[in-house]
């Protein structure tokens, strides 16, 4: 018999009772509808997750080179403008901006205080910082530009140095070249580790002008797109350790995202298909499903299976019949549980900030396991149908 024909016949036979093949088909809907969905959304957070390690904020690739100190007591610059030119002088096609980075929060400097050398920790600040005072006055706006010479000054050191904020107040400190007026004691935030829990509080104007060795610590890089970020950004590191105006006194280093990325992109996956797994569960369910009405349908059928065999239709045949009956009930199906899945996962993304990613894979995966799930489930009741004997029909 013709595959047209079969087909014509199976179609036939699914829409005699349309209620229970679509009460079937809705198992293998929402079966591929969760598994779609998750895929779409998991490799969509990979996407998004990915791009977002390989670019800045404006979508650049970007690369950072950082300078290591030898001694953390170290006055030096790290980076200056010869390094600048030596990384454009490294691969000038593919390089569109460098520019030296400065560390604003929690900063290690030395400093005089009350006349003895000392560590401190400091804040760069472009405007008054939200914090608390305990004496004194707030920064002002001449304090914030080039030439201003206000800081603010811990409670906690105050204490420590002074033992006491009218002392502190009445003092100044020494950073670099330049001397600043202390004019208000803060306290520190309670919460660990934020940009405020420092000694010191110094207008980041007034601090890169009085620093001995103007410079910065980091090395950002913009390059082309489609650039080898890893292979240039390291070629940028050789020559630094080779003509770098500091390679004396510490060393630079890239932090190189290929494996990282390799890293947390295997994660993602694992855990897309962990849960696509779960949900997949479904799958199994809606399966059986198909299988029992596959055995109802072949045992209210067996008359018309009586007179196709008694017109000579052979066993192969019959099976043919019944197991592309099945196939065809969970292809679509799962088309259905495409377009499904497709939709709610662009739903759930109207309110997220990435967007939901179909790949080939998927498509192609949804019809293969369509198709599998059919065949599985459909070829015992194909089978059953097909050993009917002809005899044992004739009698009933």
């Amino acid at each position: 018999m013709r595959i047209t024909e079969l087909i014509r016949i199976s179609f036939r036979a699914l829409t005699a009772n349309k209620r229970r093949s679509l009460l079937t088909m809705l198992g293998i809907v929402i079966g591929i509808t969760s598994v779609v969905t998750i895929m779409a959304l998991g490799n969509g957070i990979k996407a998004a997750t990915l791009k977002n390690l390989q670019t800045d904020q404006s979508g650049q690739q970007t690369a950072e080179i950082t300078f290591l100190p030898e001694s953390s007591t170290a006055s030096t610059a790290g980076f200056k403008e010869d390094d600048v030119d030596l990384a454009y002088q490294t691969a000038p096609d593919k390089i569109k901006k460098v520019t030296i980075k400065h560390e604003k929060e929690r900063l290690q400097l030395n400093g005089q205080l009350a006349n003895q050398d000392t560590m401190l920790s400091a804040t760069l600040v472009t405007s008054m910082p939200k914090v608390q005072l305990a004496a004194g006055n707030k920064l002002t706006t001449d304090s914030l530009q080039t030439d201003g010479h206000d800081v603010l000054l811990s409670k906690k050191l105050a204490k420590k140095v002074f033992h006491g904020n009218a002392a502190a107040l009445t003092s100044s400190i020494f950073i670099g070249k330049r001397s600043y007026n202390i004019v208000g004691i803060f306290n520190t935030p309670k919460a660990s580790y934020s940009a405020l829990d420092v000694d010191v509080l110094i207008p980041e104007k007034a601090y890169t002008a009085g620093q001995l060795n103007p410079g910065g610590q980091k090395l950002a890089i913009t390059f082309q797109r489609g650039s080898d970020i890893s292979q240039l950004a390291n070629a940028i590191v050789r020559q630094l350790k080779k003509s770098g105006t500091e390679r004396r006194n510490g060393s630079y280093q890239y932090f190189d995202y290929g494996e990282l990325l390799k890293g947390i992109g295997n994660v993602i996956s694992g855990l897309t298909l962990f849960v696509g797994a779960i949900a997949g569960i479904s799958l199994l369910i809606a399966g059986v499903g198909v299988m029992n009405m596959m055995y109802i349908s072949a045992s209210e059928r067996s008359q018309e299976i009586g007179i196709r065999m008694a017109v000579g239709a052979t066993p192969a045949e019959i099976m043919k019949q019944f197991l592309l009956e099945s196939v065809m009930l969970t292809l679509t199906g799962g088309v259905v549980g495409l377009v499904l899945g497709g939709l709610i996962a662009w739903m759930i993304t109207a309110f997220l900030p990435f967007k939901p990613v179909i790949t080939l894979g998927s498509i192609i995966g949804t019809f293969a396991i369509s198709s599998i799930v059919g065949i599985v489930f459909g070829i015992l009741p194909a089978k059953s149908a097909a050993n009917k004997n002809l005899i044992d029909i004739l009698k009933s």
